[in-house]
């Protein structure tokens, strides 16, 4: 008997020898992430066109379940995509169809049928957020599927890279950014980026730099901003950040002479282009430029130097800080209008 015991220890000890380590509580809470939020995540497919060729080929992103049918991505992983699929962390596949768009950050909401999500995510804050903090990006880099990277917040704020999207509008009302050097590559836009407690803080979009993520940076969209967003969607079926209902110009893309003869010796700032009918810049009574039919430019619109007494750098800025308002909302504009400068209150209404 006391040999018997004896054997089992030993067997016991080897197995024990060998089985992998976790040495560090930081370690031990990134296993448990991932393997706690694999079943929630998926591979997002579908057939996309080439708008330049007009040949058609597979794509693929990532997404994750937050409602037991429904699951997010981003809005760029599903655009003009048709016969959508989402692919289970154990290889099983179901169709899926897009519920709810957020063009202005790049957000979607799929409905998949025929299935219960065998697990979901939830979300946690993402302000004040630490740099250097450990985040763990899941999804489907290159098409393969249960894929993790682990780096950490290099930092938050705007981007200052130039966009190379065809449509400038996808994500045009994202302010600040999360930046990580945790792997983000083709394939993992849409899926989760989740801090050491298992919630998601971000979603995972771009690489700033190497598209191969070998030396790029990683791009994420805040969680608070698609919580919120998601909360929209879901309420309203369209989005509800605030919107001036205007197409705006940088001033650096108008002649200086021109400027300089209203009185305007900065580029800081952007142009009223146009205004759309019953938005609120038009019942704020905001004035557009006036184009010829051969579209030279013959008086300039509204100039927006600031809002709510903030200094504006571009249009970008303009859309940027709008959008953190909601409907009912008024917020002070300071414009430049026939070599005077006006303040002009904006009531922010719901999008429909």
């Amino acid at each position: 008997m006391r040999m018997v015991i004896l054997l089992v220890l030993l067997t016991l000890s080897q197995a024990l020898a060998q089985a992998p380590r976790l040495t560090t509580p930081e370690e031990v809470a990134r296993v448990e992430v991932i393997r706690r939020a694999l079943p929630a995540v998926v591979k997002i497919s579908g057939i996309l066109r080439d708008p330049q060729t007009g040949n058609e080929g597979p794509t693929n992103g990532s997404g994750f379940f937050y409602a037991p049918s429904r699951i997010i991505t981003n809005y760029h992983v599903v655009q003009d995509l048709r016969d959508i699929s989402v692919e289970l962390f154990d290889g099983r596949s179901f169709p899926a169809q897009v519920f709810a768009v957020d063009k202005g950050i790049d957000i979607a909401i799929l409905t998949v049928q025929g299935v219960t999500a065998p697990a979901q995510l939830s979300f946690g804050s993402s302000q004040n957020l630490p740099v250097g903090m450990g985040l763990v990006v899941i999804g489907s880099p290159f098409g393969q599927r249960n894929l993790a990277s682990y780096g950490i917040l290099a930092g938050v704020g705007p981007t200052s890279a130039e966009k190379n999207d065809l449509d400038p509008e996808i994500g045009a009302e994202i302010g600040d950014l999360l930046f990580t050097d945790a792997r983000i590559v083709q394939g993992n836009s849409g899926g989760p980026v989740l801090d050491l407690q298992g919630r998601v803080v971000g979603v995972a979009n771009a690489t700033l730099g190497d598209l191969s993520g070998v030396g790029g940076v990683g791009v994420a969209i805040p969680g608070d901003l698609v919580r919120q967003s998601v909360s929209d969607l879901e309420r309203f079926g369209v989005p509800q950040r605030g919107n001036l209902g205007a197409t705006l110009l940088d001033l650096g893309e108008l002649d200086p002479i021109l400027l300089g003869r209203v009185g305007l010796l900065s580029t800081r700032g952007a142009m009223i282009e146009k205004v759309q009918p019953g938005s609120p810049a038009a019942r704020a009574g905001l004035r557009p430029a006036q184009r010829d039919q051969r579209g030279k430019l013959v008086s300039l619109g509204d100039i927006i130097l600031a809002v709510n007494g903030r200094t504006m750098r571009n249009a970008s800025e303009v859309t940027q800080t709008i959008a953190r308002y909601r409907p009912g909302d008024r917020v002070n504009l300071t414009i430049w209008r026939n070599g005077r400068r006006l303040d002009v209150a904006v009531t922010m209404i719901a999008r429909r």
